[in-house]
């Protein structure tokens, strides 16, 4: 099975929702696009920050742990995560 790639998100401050179940809750709480500078653009309702697509220096693995019937434990690589968005600065206001 090929295995999914993931990105993380870095931000300053914390990520908020006024969705129930806060983050989780939501399908789509974001849209990013990458510009042609190399430069990404987050937008989360009207507040907009600038960053950049770093390359991690190790990658890292997402892992979904297994129980079997016996007890015994096992873990399935579900992704492999390379990149991360980062955003140093606080997001602008849009209005």
């Amino acid at each position: 099975a090929r295995q999914r790639e993931f990105c993380l998100l870095e931000a300053q401050g914390s990520l908020e929702t006024d969705g129930t179940g806060g983050l989780r809750g939501q399908q789509k709480f974001a849209e990013i696009e990458r510009l042609d500078n190399g430069q990404v653009l987050m937008r989360i309702g009207v507040h907009r920050a600038q960053g950049s697509l770093v390359k991690l220096k190790k990658p890292l693995a997402v892992l979904k742990k297994r129980v079997a019937d016996d007890g015994s434990i096992s873990y399935d690589i579900e992704a492999v995560v390379k990149e991360k968005f980062l955003f140093k600065l606080r997001p602008d206001v849009v209005l």
